[in-house]
């Protein structure tokens, strides 16, 4: 029979399992399973994903069990999308800004917002 472990950050957050078959423990991997099969296993799921397509992790480790995290919690690690303006945006504010005859600064501010800086 194979222990199957997780590896978890500060938070208790599950950042990975694995099998001892396939990889031996360091000293901070969590023995979850004394008996486990030769693959990890969480809820009767085989090597299920531990984080979702951004690499929030779904689940915690609460120091006994790992339980899935709540939709609060896995909203509150999602990434912060800043929206990028479109060319034509970014070519208005240019528009904008050098209106009339523009200073060194405000050229050097056009030229940075083309380049999306």
């Amino acid at each position: 029979m194979a222990k199957h472990y997780i590896i978890t950050d500060e938070l208790g957050r599950v950042l990975r399992g694995f099998s001892d078959d396939f990889e031996q423990p360091t000293e901070s991997a969590i023995c979850i399973t004394e008996d486990g099969g030769r693959h990890f296993e969480l809820n009767g799921v085989i090597n299920p994903p531990m984080t979702d397509e951004l690499g929030v992790p779904l689940y915690k480790f609460d120091g006994d069990q790992v339980i899935e995290r709540t939709q609060e919690e896995l909203d509150a690690d999602k990434p912060v999308v800043v929206p990028v303006p479109t060319v034509e945006e970014r070519l208005a504010q240019v528009e904008e800004l050098v209106n009339g005859t523009p200073s060194y600064g405000e050229l050097l501010e056009a030229v940075n917002i083309l380049l999306g800086e």
